[in-house]
């Protein structure tokens, strides 16, 4: 019986360290399958808006059963319009568990995408035991997006149709402030779309360039922009016109439509009507043969000898190109419709032919001038008329020259009677005048008024 009563404690004492040894390989066998053995990254993987000044790369193992091999760094810059560069690896290395540059230093940056790859080993509990092995790990996440004005290749345009420009943004932006040199300007952030500012210009000259300067911005999650950006406003170029007839022209066809020739396709072709006007006032209407060529139709021909003007309102709330230029100032041109007659001089052939509505109804034959005294060539009008006038240059004299009609200047249709070759170029010895034989001289004085139009030509 004493013996038995000495064996017990040691038993129990036994029994107490079994029980104590299970305990903890049940609660090792237990942490091991509820918190296994690995490595894990922070900021995690798909993470945006990860702040660098508040936030470091971190990579964090087990207490146990866990080791890092490698850690690699990948960092792409995200431009203004969200694209991404061909990135660069991060010089680095682990201080303790977090990712530090070369000097010390977070590497991290704002406007950047990372891809952060760590090798290593983590052990695992089996049936057979613990085994080790090779494992990887991937997170990629972003950091914060400054604000950043996208800012095209050639700089900023002012916007088509408007004295105004959109300054647009890689991200929602609550304020900015800028500076335009040489311009008065307002501006303000558009409510629908916080990415676009608007920026309107007082007093911009067409067709320059002007410097204007992004000082700073806040984005709606508050970052701020990291540095200054300097570019260009370029204000389109004026909307320029082109009119047919011309301003001063004669001559025109009693059956022309005035056309206004623009230079660029005009980006409001439908208020026509009231910016444009032919005075006299008749019945007709504008029309758009193209998108850069605006005519008037007449209802009926115009009269013979009359004044017709075409009038263009400009200013920025008239016609504006597609580029967005308009006219400077109001446009017009006048121009004289033909007589029903005229008289056609051709030198090839000495010739003069007389039309009436622009149908030939007689013709003769003449003498132009001499190869070294040509008659000039071009449109030219009668405006004044001589039945009778002494003519004398260097060289010659001829009194009494019957029935002048006077085209420019000296040079005149006259009746030449000391000629006796009409119809081969240069026979006659003119100086310059267009001669015919007497008779036939006065066949044209008595039919061509003052005012006829004459088409000298080859």
């Amino acid at each position: 019986m004493p013996r038995l009563r000495s064996l017990a404690p040691a038993k129990l004492a036994g029994i107490a360290v079994g029980l104590v040894v299970f305990l903890a390989i049940l609660a090792f066998v237990l942490a091991v399958a509820i918190f296994p053995p690995g490595i894990s990254i922070s900021p995690a993987n798909a993470a945006t808006e990860v702040r660098p000044h508040d936030q470091y790369l971190e990579i964090n193992t087990s207490s146990w059963g866990a080791s890092v091999a490698s850690v690699t760094v990948m960092e792409k810059n995200v431009g203004s319009d969200g694209s991404l560069d061909g990135g660069r690896l991060i010089d680095g290395h682990l201080q303790g568990n977090r990712f530090v540059a070369a000097d010390g230093s977070n590497p991290l940056i704002a406007n950047a995408r990372y891809t952060v790859t760590v090798t290593g080993k983590v052990k695992k509990l089996g049936l057979t035991g613990v085994t080790t092995n090779q494992v990887q790990e991937t997170s990629t996440f972003s950091t914060v997006v400054t604000p950043m004005p996208v800012i095209p290749q050639d700089g900023l345009i002012v916007k088509p149709g408007g004295q105004e420009l959109q300054l647009k943004w890689n991200v929602p932006i609550s304020s900015f402030d800028y500076k335009v040199d040489g311009i008065q300007s307002t501006s303000s952030i558009s409510q629908s779309d916080p990415k676009v500012a608007v920026i309107k210009l007082a007093n911009m000259e067409q067709g320059k360039k002007y410097p204007i300067t992004i000082l700073s911005a806040t984005s709606k999650n508050g970052a701020q922009m990291n540095q200054p950006v300097v570019t260009t406003v370029s204000t389109p170029a004026p909307l320029t016109v082109t009119f047919t007839p011309g301003d001063g022209s004669i001559n025109a066809s009693t059956d022309v439509y005035p056309t206004i020739q623009f230079s660029e396709p005009v980006a409001n072709p439908d208020i026509a009507d009231q910016v444009v006007s032919v005075d006299p006032k008749v019945a007709g209407a504008w029309s758009w043969a193209a998108a850069n060529k605006l005519q008037f139709v007449p209802a009926r021909n115009w009269s013979q000898m009359q004044d017709i003007t075409v009038r263009l309102a400009g200013g920025p709330s008239r016609f504006t190109g597609v580029s967005g230029g308009f006219i400077n100032g109001d446009q017009q041109a006048t121009f004289t419709t033909a007589p029903a007659k005229a008289i056609d001089v051709n030198v090839t052939t000495e010739t003069v032919t007389l039309l009436e509505n622009g149908n030939p109804i007689d013709s003769f034959l003449c003498a132009s001038g001499a190869a070294s005294t040509p008659t000039p060539l071009g449109d030219w009008t009668i405006y004044a008329k001589l039945p009778s006038v002494d003519m004398r240059g260097p060289g010659y004299f001829a009194p009494h020259v019957p029935w002048v009609m006077v085209f420019d200047g000296d040079y005149t249709l006259h009746g030449n009677y000391w000629n006796t070759t009409f119809g081969v170029r240069g026979s006659g010895g003119s100086h310059g005048c267009v001669g015919m034989p007497p008779a036939t001289a006065k066949r044209v004085y008595d039919w061509a008024p003052i005012g006829t139009p004459v088409h000298i030509h080859e």
